[in-house]
């Protein structure tokens, strides 16, 4: 049975998806999207300031080629910050677990 215009009374199976599970899919793929430019700005922020931090640290006179002493302490600073980094992310998100 259909009722002026078509809407309502019809049993039938090949209906549209019901709006809350169209807006449940809209909202999901929104999450999704925003989850990964989060991540991008996170891995974004990571690499400059890795960059300025340790450009900063070991640089000491900026030329067209970096010496063995500036190419060590570069890759020492750049692991050690990812260290720190990767430290203080796991309490950041543990703390915030442990709040929820």
């Amino acid at each position: 049975m259909t009722s002026f215009l078509g809407f309502g009374g019809s049993n039938n199976p090949t209906q549209p998806e019901p709006v809350d599970s169209q807006a449940a899919q809209v909202k999901d793929k929104i999450k999704n999207s925003i989850a990964q430019e989060m991540a991008t700005a996170y891995a974004t922020g990571l690499v400059n300031a890795l960059s300025e931090n340790c450009f900063q640290k070991c640089i000491l006179r900026p030329s067209d080629s970096l010496s063995a002493e500036e190419d060590r302490c570069i890759s020492d600073c750049s692991a050690k910050f990812m260290r720190s980094w990767n430290l203080i992310s796991k309490e950041y998100i543990a703390r915030i677990n442990n709040q929820g």
